[in-house]
């Protein structure tokens, strides 16, 4: 009798830990849509970060609210307070993050153009239909543009995205 104890308290034992583990072993089949609409609102919130500092004024090496910006330090200010760290630099913000389509620009991609010399040395956020807000040079605030500006068509190189 007390053999048999033994071995149905194993089989229950081991029943329960198939039971509490197979329920974890399958992994779903297609992404969910709210994670793509996550991604999706994540953009729209490096938008808005870059919004909010409409108006500031350009700052050679500027990196925040208080002292001003310069185009990548808006970039990267914009990204760091979505909790996304990006390089610093116009050129590296351009060799990292997943390159993207110019037909394929959704909210918070940054759009790229080489502006004073070869390679990527201007920087600005994708704000939807057309547009990107940039900190754009000496003199000037942080402003929206339209990517269909002679100056800036003529200029592009360029998309990446990082989340």
């Amino acid at each position: 009798m007390f053999e048999l104890t033994k071995t149905f308290i194993r089989i229950l034992i081991l029943s329960g830990f198939f039971a509490l583990f197979s329920g974890c072993s399958t992994a779903p089949t297609t992404p969910s849509p709210q994670l793509s609409h996550k991604s999706d609102s994540l953009g729209d919130f490096i938008v808005v970060s870059a919004k909010s500092q409409l108006g500031k004024r350009y700052k050679y090496g500027g990196e925040s609210p208080q002292e001003g910006f310069d185009c990548s330090g808006l970039a990267m200010y914009s990204y760091q307070a979505n909790g996304i760290a990006i390089p610093r630099q116009t050129n590296e913000q351009f060799k990292r993050g997943t390159q993207i389509n110019k037909t394929d620009l959704r909210n918070g991609d940054l759009v790229f153009f080489s502006t004073y010399r070869s390679g990527a040395s201007h920087v600005g956020i994708y704000m939807g239909d057309g547009l990107f807000i940039h900190s754009p040079n000496k003199g000037k605030n942080v402003r929206v543009e339209t990517l269909n500006n002679p100056y800036y068509k003529k200029h592009y190189i360029g998309a990446r995205r990082y989340w």
